[in-house]
């Protein structure tokens, strides 16, 4: 039930995922841009669930194009659109945090409310309900997030 791990993607994957934002902006009338497509590379690269200011700081490490801060928060939006990354809520909160969506398999968060700890996870039988849910109810589905919250063995032992 534990997500597969999502290999990094290679230069192939990364080029799949520029060539996909290409086409997005392409789309909406807009031209390419040269930080735009850094910044997509940026996320394209992290492993795990990141927020802005972390992509911001990868930026500033790698070359000569170093975007400020709001200029990732613009891009970001049309990453989200293009099926590259996706918001995520293991924030506690704290902001919004994204992880690569891009060539990955979907899949829930346990999070841990002491720690911070994330699993990810996927549950045929989560997935089955909550269709079955929508159904009943009228709906039909577009997106989801699951996150379930609670303490990892560790908390709930040093709690006791």
């Amino acid at each position: 039930m534990l997500a597969p791990q999502s290999p990094n993607l290679d230069e192939k994957g990364i080029e799949r995922g520029l060539q996909q934002l290409r086409s997005v902006t392409h789309e909406k009338g807009l031209k390419n841009s040269a930080v735009r497509e850094a910044v997509a590379r940026a996320a394209l690269l992290r492993t795990g669930h990141f927020s802005v200011e972390d992509l911001a700081a990868d930026l500033k490490q790698s070359g000569p194009k170093k975007p400020h801060s709001a200029t990732v928060y613009r891009v970001l939006p049309i990453l989200v659109e293009a099926g590259l990354v996706q918001e995520t809520l293991v924030t506690r909160g704290e902001g919004t945090f994204y992880e690569r969506a891009f060539e990955r398999e979907h899949h829930d968060h346990l999070i841990c409310t002491s720690c911070g700890t994330v699993v990810e996870f996927h549950s045929e039988e989560i997935e089955a309900l909550q269709s079955e849910l929508a159904v009943a109810f009228g709906f039909r589905l577009t997106a989801h997030v699951h996150e379930l919250l609670g303490l990892c063995t560790d908390c709930d032992s040093n709690a006791g």
